[in-house]
C-alpha cells in the first residue's frame, strides 16, 4: 500500500484531517500509472484531498472492494466495468484512465507471423480481458484456430515478460514498457500484432465508483475528476514531461530501466494515453467497442452507455475550464 501525503498542516490548531480517499488498482504499479500519481499529488496540493493507493490483486477483487465500500474509486479494464454493471453491480464509470491500449503480441525470433504460432505456447493476462482478446483476434484474422495454440494465463505483464525471456512461452502479450525492456536487453523479438490496430477507440481502463458513493459525495467526486483531468493535462506539457520522467525513474524505472523513461513517455503522449477534458467517451464510441467485444466473446450482450457511464463529471470539468 502506497500513501500520498495527507492534507493540511500538522501544527496545533490546524483543521482535522479528512479521511484519505481509498483508491484501488487491480494490478501492481507500472508505467501506465505514473500520470495518475502525478495527478493525485497535484489534487492533494490544490484541493486538500489525500489519497491512499491500494493494490487489490486482481480485477475481481477490485470490483468487490468497490461494491463493499472498501475503496471509493478504482481503475479497472473498461470491459470489466461493463460486465460488472451488466451483472448487477451498482457501479458507474466517471472517467477514462488509459485511453489507448499499449498491448503487443510479441514472439521470439524465428516466429515471424501469427500463422507460425501453431503448436506454440502463448502467455496472456486473464480469461475475458483484453490480452486474451488480442491473441484470439490475431489468430482469427490469420485463420488460425485457437485450439492450435497453447494459451497460458500468466498474470501481469512483467510476469509474462519474465516467462517469455526465460523461454517458458514462445510468445506473450506485453505492455509497451516490458516490450521496450526486452529490446533494451538486446533481444530481437517480433511484434505480431497490436491491440490498438483491432480495437475501436474509446478507453482501455476506466475510473469507477459505487453508485452510493457517487450519490453521497458528488461535490468531492467532481473535485477528484477535475483534479485528475487537470493533472493529465499537465503531464502533456513540457513541465509535465519532466515530472513524468522523474517520477518514473524514482519508482518503476529505477536503475538500468531509467533510460527507457523518455521513450515510454513519447509513446504515451503520441497515443494520447491520458484522458483529455474535452474528449469524453461518447455513446457511439461505447457502442462500437461493445460490438467489438461481443464479436471477440469478451462480452455476452450489448450494455447501454447510460447503464455504465455517468459522464456528467467529465463533461462538467470540460465546461468549467
Amino acid at each position: 500500500m502506497a500513501v500520498l501525503a495527507g492534507c493540511g498542516g500538522g501544527g496545533h490548531g490546524s483543521a482535522p484531517r479528512r479521511p484519505a480517499l481509498e483508491v484501488g488498482y487491480p494490478f501492481a504499479f507500472d508505467t501506465g500509472d505514473v500520470a495518475d500519481r502525478i495527478a493525485f499529488a497535484r489534487l492533494r496540493r490544490r484541493s486538500g484531498i489525500a489519497v491512499r493507493i491500494r493494490d487489490l490483486g486482481g480485477v475481481g477483487n477490485t470490483v468487490v472492494a468497490l461494491v463493499r465500500g472498501e475503496v471509493q474509486l478504482a481503475t479497472v479494464p473498461y470491459s470489466t466495468a461493463i460486465r460488472a454493471v451488466d451483472e448487477g453491480a451498482n457501479l458507474r464509470v466517471v472517467l477514462g484512465a488509459n485511453m489507448a491500449s499499449d498491448f503487443v503480441l510479441a514472439a521470439r525470433p524465428g516466429i515471424d507471423s501469427v500463422q507460425a504460432l501453431r503448436g506454440r505456447r502463448v502467455g496472456y493476462d486473464q480469461p475475458g480481458l483484453d490480452g486474451e482478446t488480442l491473441v484470439r483476434e490475431a489468430l482469427a484474422r490469420a485463420g488460425v484456430p485457437a485450439s492450435d495454440v497453447k494459451l497460458s494465463p500468466l498474470g501481469d505483464s512483467t510476469a509474462r515478460a519474465d516467462a517469455f525471456a526465460a523461454g517458458k512461452v514462445d510468445a506473450a502479450v506485453l505492455d509497451e514498457a516490458d516490450y521496450e525492456r526486452l529490446l533494451w536487453l538486446g533481444r530481437r523479438d517480433v511484434v505480431l500484432a497490436r491491440l490498438a490496430d483491432f480495437r475501436p477507440h474509446s478507453a482501455q481502463t476506466v475510473w469507477v465508483v459505487s453508485q452510493s458513493y457517487e450519490q453521497m459525495h458528488r461535490v468531492q467526486l467532481r473535485r477528484v475528476v477535475d483534479g485528475l483531468l487537470a493533472g493529465y493535462a499537465f503531464v502533456y506539457t513540457p513541465a509535465g514531461r519532466r515530472a513524468w520522467i522523474e517520477t518514473a525513474r524514482r519508482s518503476v524505472l529505477r536503475g538500468p530501466d531509467a533510460s527507457l523513461a523518455p521513450r515510454l513517455y513519447a509513446v504515451y503522449r503520441r497515443t494520447r494515453s491520458w484522458p483529455l477534458r474535452d474528449a469524453p467517451v461518447t455513446p457511439a464510441q461505447h457502442a462500437r467497442t461493445v460490438r467489438f467485444w461481443i464479436r471477440a466473446h469478451e462480452l455476452g450482450k450489448p450494455v447501454p452507455y447510460a447503464r455504465v457511464w455517468d459522464s456528467s463529471f467529465w463533461r462538467r470539468a470540460a465546461y468549467a475550464r
